[in-house]
């Protein structure tokens, strides 16, 4: 594992589109960031949107276990230590290859991140202080099993705002945080039974989420020849992330 920053196809990728202090106001003469970029797919439909408005937690999402707050356009999750499982809620994606998108803070939690689900979890990505970690799921509650397929060296625990970008396309996965540090990987037969998206924390005091994104993924023929650029980049072996 090491620490990456991307530079691909002759772009220098700029750190910090996401600053760690909100805007008091929006200064109409400021151009928005552009979104974070896709690496693997190209983004099709905006399946939907959600920016947790007013003060109540969202209806259309299922709240699980943990202590879960809306405030000010931010969601608040924290694990309750008497569940002695991590704090999760969901919301339904019925999209078996898609694009999720979210911005994030770590306050004190000792990780935060997102599993994609069917009737069994699917993949796990996972955000601490110092890795990005992609993990192929099976089971479910205490059948599940986890197994890590990639993971890069990143510092997420610094009070800044962050943009993951996590991309699905068959058995492929593509994560990226603020358009620089990469996990990818291939989970030859992963399960198409792709339901839902679950945002999830543990440990720790909080963790903020804002800004959740889902786009239908649609192929892109450049993947191939840029993954194979990647690889020369990160210095990665093929077959340490699932391509033979």
């Amino acid at each position: 594992m090491r620490h990456v920053t991307l530079v691909l196809l002759g772009l220098v990728l700029t750190p910090g589109l996401f600053a760690a202090a909100q805007e008091k106001k929006a200064d109409p003469k400021k151009k928005e960031a552009p979104e974070p970029k896709t690496w693997m797919v190209k983004k099709g439909e905006l399946l939907w949107q959600e920016t947790f408005e007013g003060k109540e937690f969202p209806k259309t999402w299922n709240k699980g276990l943990g202590e879960w707050a809306v405030e000010s356009g931010v969601l608040r999750g924290a694990e309750a230590p008497a569940d002695k499982h991590h704090a999760y809620c969901s919301r339904k994606v019925e999209q078996a290859n898609a694009v999720l998108q979210f911005t994030f803070k770590l306050e004190g939690a000792e990780w935060l991140g997102g599993f994609f689900d069917g009737k069994e979890h699917v993949a796990a990505l996972s955000l601490s202080a110092d890795t990005i970690r992609i993990r192929r799921m099976s089971g479910m509650g205490p059948t599940s099993k986890s197994t890590e397929i990639d993971s890069t060296k990143v510092k997420l625990n610094d009070g800044q705002w962050h943009t993951v970008v996590w991309e699905f396309f068959g058995d492929e996965m593509v994560a990226t945080v603020d358009d620089q540090h990469m996990a990818f990987a291939k989970a030859e037969g992963l399960s198409m039974d792709r339901l839902h998206l679950e945002l999830n924390t543990a440990g720790g005091k909080s963790a903020f989420f804002k800004d959740v994104k889902v786009w239908k993924a649609e192929a892109d023929s450049k993947w191939p020849q840029n993954r194979a650029r990647l690889f020369q980049m990160l210095k990665k072996k093929p077959a340490a992330v699932g391509y033979k």
